[in-house]
């Protein structure tokens, strides 16, 4: 991002000067969001969020992490009142002034995402929930804790990008990068245990509706814009991934953090690793290069393999979740359906297979 500071959630102290912030001097009215939505207390809701919404000049005198408080605040009303068929846009007087507002501070759409959801997200008495059930609170504290790993791989991917594949650390990079990935499994392990699929389905996927401003759609704070899609990019989808799914990550990336939306356009139109490793395993070079590219390829292959892995956990959340009797959605909170979800699982697993074909290994995928 040009001209102002950077936005990151690799770093607990950046999340954290978030986290503490109370620009808007909602705490307490945020208490009480969870009992305006058991009620359906849709004027309550509008005049806190009218009351709340700061000037321009208070808007332009907030630091970055301010705004990213504020906006994290007042997204919160912002989903409530379209959970219960009401565009604050078009209701509440000057909140689609603010919202724009703050998104331009901080280079990101004009409403609020997974990150504020989560990573910017209180914890404990302060944390800021539409329902104020365990299981959301589970949920939340599940993907605040993965993102920072996640963040941490695609960093990772970052520096592979110029990296040649037959280089020692590049097969440093793809290992630790793998260890990074991780994190996802273990948070849809998480989720799996503790979330059911009733109550994501029926009472807090209603608040990830999307809303429209100046002519766009503005997808909710989901889970599935946390940087996974990013890593696909880079593993094997810049050039092995179907249409429908990279016409899905091209409708995340714009959700996403600003530096990331900069990697996207370039990741996108970049040879995949995958594809990378697999030329490079059948151009048999000098001995020493040859073996640098089946390190990367071990760790590629940990790395599809964990991506497997919470890929499986998640179509399993995801069937229960919008099963015909259950849902009362057609797509999931990040705009994809249950069968792109099957179709990633299967291209994940399918060059997983790949790489343990060229390297004449088990991919055990």
């Amino acid at each position: 991002m040009h001209g102002t500071a950077r936005i990151a959630v690799t770093s607990e102290e950046h999340n954290e000067s978030v986290r503490r912030l109370d620009p808007l001097r909602l705490d307490e009215d945020l208490r009480l969001l969870p009992k305006m939505n058991e009620t359906a207390d849709v004027s309550a809701l509008s005049r806190v969020l009218g009351e709340a919404l700061p000037s321009e000049q208070s808007i332009a005198a907030l630091t970055v992490p301010g705004c990213l408080a504020a906006m994290r605040d007042l997204g919160m009303y912002l989903g409530s009142l379209k959970r219960h068929g009401v565009s604050a846009f078009d209701t509440v007087p000057g909140a689609a002034r603010v919202f724009e507002l703050l998104g331009r501070r901080t280079h990101m759409i004009p409403r609020d995402t997974v990150y504020h959801y989560t990573c910017w997200n209180p914890v404990g008495e302060r944390e800021r929930l539409y329902t104020g059930h365990p299981m959301e609170r589970a949920l939340v504290d599940a993907v605040r804790r993965c993102v920072p790993d996640l963040a941490h791989a695609v960093e990772v991917g970052h520096s592979l990008r110029d990296l040649d594949l037959c280089h020692p650390a590049h097969a440093e990079k793809t290992a630790l990068l793998a260890s990074y990935i991780t994190a996802a499994d273990r948070a849809m392990g998480s989720v799996l245990g503790e979330v059911t699929p009733e109550f994501f389905a029926l009472e807090l996927r209603p608040y990830f509706e999307e809303v429209r401003l100046a002519g766009r759609t503005y997808l909710g704070p989901a889970a599935a814009h946390i940087p996974l899609f990013l890593i696909d990019l880079l593993l094997w989808a810049s050039d092995r991934g179907s249409r429908e799914y990279l016409d899905f990550c091209h409708e995340v990336a714009s959700h996403t953090l600003p530096d990331w939306r900069e990697w996207y356009a370039k990741w996108v139109e970049t040879p995949s690793i995958t594809s990378r490793v697999v030329a490079a395993l059948g151009d048999r070079g000098s001995p020493a290069g040859t073996a640098h590219a089946e390190s990367s390829a071990d760790g590629l292959r940990k790395a599809l393999r964990s991506l497997t892995a919470f890929r499986g956990k998640h179509l399993v959340m995801a069937r229960r979740a919008y099963h015909a009797e259950v849902r009362l959605y057609e797509l999931g909170s990040g705009g994809g359906s249950v069968g792109l979800l099957e179709e990633i699982l299967t291209l994940t697993r399918d060059n997983g297979a790949l790489i343990g074909s060229a390297t004449g290994a088990k991919s055990g995928l």
